[in-house]
């Protein structure tokens, strides 16, 4: 082959990956405007109509973006709630592009590995989801591409700006703290960079990450620190051994869905070749993707020890994923050099049919449903695809058809409570009422009930409103009358899989015969 041809097949791929990745982000556009809101968006959303310097949960990054949305929008809709993670979804994938780039020198390596990591079920079914996870990826990109240009250029400016690009992190999820140590562990990796470390520019930046840290540890000062107890609550596990080894390995089968089987599996060989070479020989590009790939291994251990979430590893492909594609294409030492072997078609196909299967039928079961109603209504909530994606907006509209003047609306977990304050028209505040300990962020915005002395509340839960009983204690006997209204029922496949109970309960007594709050933020009620 000539070397004009060759040029004409880099060129012709390339824009075949263009093509690809134009029809990847109009897909995103047509999931952000046309799907509903799943119940962590709109908690998120929830939060950003209450803006505060942090939140019971995390850091409040979210809420602030989908306020400049939704503002500028001026009004509430799934596009202009997710608008702003749909831009970073696409500077995220400038900024890999430049990444690669920076690191290995190849524009074509540099587009595939933007098209893999827009091909990985994740980010087509939630690069654009109005969640923690997509702010936190996007400014961890930034922090790589910064240390990328500090690399080639050696100029202090860009340790500053990796500072700053982690404070955002920080204020994106707390987990973010890690691309610090992902830093500075890259910077003591290295015999020619760990002279850096007693300069002082690697502090300053540092400085600069953990003023981001103020908002949030002034949140906790004047809560009584109650999101670090939060945290350090939800972190502790299982106390059953067996139930952390179930919960560690469903982490880590949780992985190949994530990225896709293959991917996943060849992330693992490129990253223990990279190791293996880069012990003997070390290699500074090399080693920035390997520390920034640390929180796979933090939170793959982690998860055999307390709670861990399976997006939670996500920012920590990042690095890997650069070198993944390096190793796969690239000749230098320490690459795998299998493209152009007999891998290379197999390799491309089966990586695309695995993720575009599972993304496949992730929103086929969304959509249409792909096991029957028996078996969907026996497993119910374990479903989370049709539990988060089926029926809130129409029990939003059911609900507004119940509600009479001054009326309250309440639920009992603040996931409902946010899914109805966005589905239901005009989007009115709905009320946290529940008799168990388990805070919320809607105990953060009203902890008494008092104000609620002799309302009418209309009250929704997915269980039945009954007495309190020795199994069971409910806030039953704090109203004068509790009237059934309505069932709403979640319908799939004509069958009915789980309802939803609606209540018109009047005098509601916050006192008597049972005291309901102050609410406490710490697990116990006072």
């Amino acid at each position: 082959m000539t070397l004009h041809q060759q040029d004409l097949e880099t060129r012709h791929s390339q824009t075949l990956l263009l093509l690809a990745l134009g029809l990847v982000f109009a897909w995103r556009f047509l999931l952000s405007a046309h799907v509903n809101l799943i119940p962590d968006e709109c908690s998120y959303w929830a939060w950003s109509r209450r803006l505060d310097w942090s939140y019971f949960d995390n850091s409040g990054m979210v809420a602030y973006l989908i306020r400049i949305s939704t503002s500028l929008f001026g009004y509430s809709t799934p596009l202009s709630v997710r608008f702003p993670f749909l831009l970073l979804s696409a500077l995220s994938s400038g900024l890999i592009y430049l990444c690669s780039l920076n690191l290995f020198g190849n524009r074509r390596h540099a587009l595939v590995t933007v098209f893999v990591f827009n091909m990985t079920p994740v980010a087509l079914l939630g690069g654009s989801a109005a969640i923690h996870d997509n702010a936190l990826v996007f400014f961890t990109i930034l922090s790589l591409w910064s240390m990328t240009k500090y690399l080639s250029e050696r100029e202090d400016i860009w340790l500053y700006i990796t500072g700053l690009a982690t404070g955002l992190s920080i204020m994106s999820k707390y987990t973010g703290i890690i691309n610090l140590l992902c830093v500075f562990v890259f910077l003591l990796s290295s015999k020619e960079l760990r002279r850096v470390l007693l300069t002082s520019a690697p502090w300053i930046g540092a400085g600069l990450a953990l003023l981001f840290t103020i908002p949030i540890i002034y949140w906790n000062w004047t809560h009584d620190w109650a999101s670090v107890s939060h945290i350090l609550f939800i972190g502790s596990g299982a106390v059953s051994v067996t139930r952390r080894i179930e919960d560690g390995l469903g982490f880590n089968i949780a992985q190949f869905f994530l990225v896709s089987p293959v991917m996943y599996v060849f992330l693992l060989v490129s990253i223990v070749t990279a190791l293996w070479h880069n012990l003997r020989k070390p290699n500074l590009n090399h080693l920035l993707c390997l520390s920034f790939g640390l929180p796979l291994a933090l939170f793959g251990i982690q998860s055999f020890r307390g709670h861990v979430e399976a997006n939670w590893s996500i920012p920590g492909y990042i690095g890997p994923l650069l070198l993944c594609v390096w190793s796969y294409y690239g000749n230098g030492e320490g690459a795998l050099n299998v493209a152009g072997g007999h891998w290379d078609k197999k390799f491309v196909k089966w990586s695309l049919a695995s993720s575009l299967g599972i993304a496949g039928l992730v929103v086929l079961h969304a959509w249409i449903g792909i096991i029957p109603a028996s078996l969907e209504r026996s497993v119910s909530k374990a479903d989370r695809i049709i539990w988060e994606t089926r029926g809130w907006d129409k029990l939003g509209r059911h609900v507004n058809d119940l509600i009479q003047k001054d009326e309250v609306i309440a639920a009992d977990s603040y996931q409902l409570c946010a899914l109805l304050e966005f589905n239901i028209p005009g989007q009115p505040e709905v009320r946290y009422l529940a008799p168990w300990g388990r805070p919320t962020q809607f105990d953060v915005w009203h902890q008494s009930f008092d104000d609620l002395a002799g309302r009418t509340i209309i009250y929704v839960s997915p269980k039945p409103l009954a007495p309190t009983s020795t199994a069971l204690v409910s806030i039953y006997e704090n109203f004068a009358s509790v009237e059934a209204l309505p069932i709403f029922d979640v319908m799939y496949h004509g069958e009915s899989i789980r309802e939803i109970y609606i209540y018109r309960c009047r005098g509601f007594d916050p006192y008597e015969p049972r005291r309901l709050g102050p609410r406490s933020l710490f697990y116990r009620d006072y």
